[in-house]
């Protein structure tokens, strides 16, 4: 069974970059209570869940608190499993890493241009409650990501770097997304060259070029690793792994993941 599933990935991968069909992550041979089959987890308790009869993808985040302090084992297996190697930079992001939930799709490890499109219904979180895109995710676990955040009613777009997360850029304040926990939601990101776009239920959300030059904040100048020269994930073009993101005790459902390559 693992051996047709490893197959079946990479057809699907293979299918995809040859701009041949969009990729359609199918959770019907699931189980219900196991890891996910489709995506690999790194950080967090991803597990196989059901809502209203429909199988998703859950990030469970009520065991965070107790598993925060030792991320390390799941880092390292996972970094095996996908690139082959403990990666020693990966292990040295691992304290900062272990506060985002992250879940790698399987079978696909360079993706650039085109849509990534999931569908997400948050569940609960009293720190946060964040459901995220995750891409552009490298050999040394460094990635960006946008997300939603159902306390702050917001979108955003942030990068991993070095151990440490920074925001590159958030939706307008003026403009809240308050949405209804109990309905499921879409959030879609387009990647054209360096132009990257966010949308939330159809509305676009936020704009960003990649490599623009950081502007200087509330706080006076931008940090050294939001220029371009000093972080490679933040230039052009995109290329790395996809998945799915979240935060710290956050406990979200996902279903209907897309990848769309660029026709």
């Amino acid at each position: 069974m693992k051996t047709v599933a490893r197959v079946g990935f990479a057809l699907l991968a293979a299918a995809l970059m040859a701009g041949a069909a969009d990729l359609k992550v199918d959770l019907k041979k699931e189980q219900v209570g196991k890891t996910p089959v489709t995506f690999e987890p790194m950080v967090g308790t991803w597990v196989v869940a059901e809502d209203a009869g429909e199988k998703v993808i859950m990030i469970d985040g009520r065991p965070w608190v107790a598993s925060k302090d030792n991320p390390t084992k799941l880092l390292l297996q996972t970094a095996r499993k996908l690139y082959g190697t403990s990666n020693e930079e990966l292990m040295d992001n691992a304290k900062q890493f272990a506060y985002y939930p992250v879940a790698v799709l399987k079978g696909l490890d360079n993706f650039s241009d085109g849509t990534i499109s999931m569908k997400f219904k948050t569940v609960a979180g009293d720190s946060d409650r964040c459901s995220g895109i995750l891409f552009n995710v490298k050999p040394n676990g460094d990635w960006l990501a946008v997300r939603y955040n159902d306390t702050e009613n917001n979108v955003a777009l942030w990068e991993f770097h070095n151990g440490m997360r920074r925001n590159m850029k958030f939706s307008d304040r003026a403009k809240p997304f308050p949405l209804d926990r109990s309905t499921w939601h879409e959030l879609k990101l387009t990647i054209e060259g360096a132009s990257l776009k966010t949308w939330l239920d159809g509305a676009l959300a936020l704009e960003y070029t990649l490599g623009s030059e950081p502007a200087a904040g509330r706080r006076g100048p931008p940090n050294e690793d939001l220029y371009p020269k000093n972080n490679p994930v933040l230039r052009p073009p995109v290329a790395g792994k996809v998945g799915l993101w979240s935060k710290t005790d956050s406990t979200s459902y996902f279903k209907d993941y897309v990848v769309s390559p660029k026709k």
